[in-house]
């Protein structure tokens, strides 16, 4: 019996909440699902944003660790630049830590859930250590040029059971991290095989354009 290829997580889960606003949400636990079809999930980590007056939802985010079968959380502070945009350093947490995982040897297959440009420094960087990495962005808001860096990219939509229609679309003003929270099934979900995906003579099946970045 051949070795498995081992998998390393990370879930950018504000990022990959952002199709709410088509209203779509977020079931979580069918990511480690894709993951698990690729090989044996040696670290899943899921990265949330911190809003000042929102430390009620600890709880909950760590409910969401333990329902969904993620081995490492992280939830990091957020600042309000003048222009009125939310920014934390979630991107870097993310890097250093799937980083530090490639330089130890310690995985060969990434698994990143983000459709944010600032991870194509990281995205390049594995593939040319020759870990293969499978991103999956969110259909209304993935850089092109991350989905070109990447060895497979999927859409969220893509994923069997990762996004589904809600009964009704948000229309509050609700924070990522309130979204992404909200919105997830703590149930197991039934996965399809494995999509096709672009990448190592594979194809994916249609979908919608990808958006440059701003």
């Amino acid at each position: 019996m051949r070795n498995r290829k081992r998998v390393w997580v990370a879930d950018d889960a504000a990022n990959l909440a952002q199709d709410r606003d088509t209203g779509w949400r977020v079931n979580h636990e069918a990511l480690l699902a894709y993951a698990a079809h690729l090989g044996i999930i040696v670290q899943a980590g899921i990265y949330f944003p911190r809003y000042n007056g929102m430390e009620r939802e600890r709880s909950q985010l760590i409910g969401l660790k333990q329902a969904a079968g993620f081995t490492e959380m992280e939830v990091r502070p957020v600042r309000q630049r003048p222009d009125g945009a939310y920014k934390s350093d979630i991107d870097t947490v993310i890097t250093m830590v799937v980083w530090g995982a490639a330089v130890a040897g310690q995985t060969d297959i990434v698994v990143l859930a983000t459709g944010d440009s600032d991870f194509v420094p990281l995205v390049e960087g594995l593939v040319q250590r020759g870990i293969e990495v499978h991103v999956i962005g969110p259909d209304n808001g993935t850089a092109i040029e991350l989905a070109v860096a990447a060895s497979c990219f999927v859409y969220a939509s893509q994923v069997p059971g990762l996004v589904e229609m809600a009964a009704s679309a948000s229309t509050g003003s609700a924070t990522p991290l309130a979204a992404a929270t909200s919105e997830v099934r703590y149930v197991n979900p039934v996965v399809a095989e494995r999509p096709a995906l672009n990448g190592n003579g594979h194809r994916a099946p249609a979908a919608p354009a990808l958006q440059k970045p701003n």
